[in-house]
């Protein structure tokens, strides 16, 4: 599904126009908007990116265990792609209906029990804004509006309504982005077995 924005600047601009501010032509040093965004930008989509599993930045891979196992409590360590912004819940193979997974992501490694390949189901990182879901542009528009706002505008007031709006519009877009495909099962804890 394609997005509605094709660079960093268009989305830049979008959170402007939150701001009533004029756009930008590039992350430069040319306004203070552009040097905000030439310093943050990329730290903050990366962030946003994490807060969720968006199907657009999931990706799938066979992890190769390293040469060197842990030196305790896991007998396999992964190194994560160069890519990985988070890693949510695994199941056995990335199976639907598999077991849940144990493991332990420590630093740029994920150490598990799991013997090699480990099928990971990870989140990456996007830098192409054409990939982005309409949704979730819409959301990231307004938590960079509201990351920016009392460095433009000088108020901070401004700046929670525009996350408080920010955390509105995830929530509208996570739910949204989750109900595409079928649904994952509910992980299993030991609570409800000891009940």
């Amino acid at each position: 599904m394609a997005g509605t924005v094709n660079t960093d600047v268009d989305m830049a601009n979008l959170a402007l126009a939150h701001l009533k501010e004029p756009g930008i032509q590039a992350f430069d040093y040319s306004s203070k908007a552009g040097r905000w965004f030439k310093a943050n930008y990329a730290a903050k989509r990366d962030a946003f990116l994490a807060r969720h599993d968006w199907d657009f930045a999931i990706k799938l891979t066979a992890l190769a265990a390293d040469t060197q196992s842990p030196p305790f409590r896991w007998d396999f360590q992964y190194a994560l792609p160069a890519d990985c912004l988070r890693v949510p819940q695994q199941t056995e193979k990335g199976g639907r209906n598999g077991r849940f997974l144990e493991y332990e992501v420590i630093g740029r490694k994920l150490m598990s029990d799991v013997q090699p390949p480990f099928c990971l189901r990870y989140v990456r990182r996007v830098e192409s804004e054409a990939e982005f879901s309409p949704l979730f542009v819409d959301a990231f528009a307004f938590f960079l509006a509201g990351s920016l706002a009392h460095a433009i505008t000088g108020k901070n007031s401004f700046a929670q309504t525009l996350l408080h709006q920010a955390e509105i519009a995830l929530d509208d877009a996570s739910l949204s982005d989750a109900m595409q495909g079928s649904v994952q099962p509910a992980a299993e804890t030991g609570i409800v077995t000891i009940r």
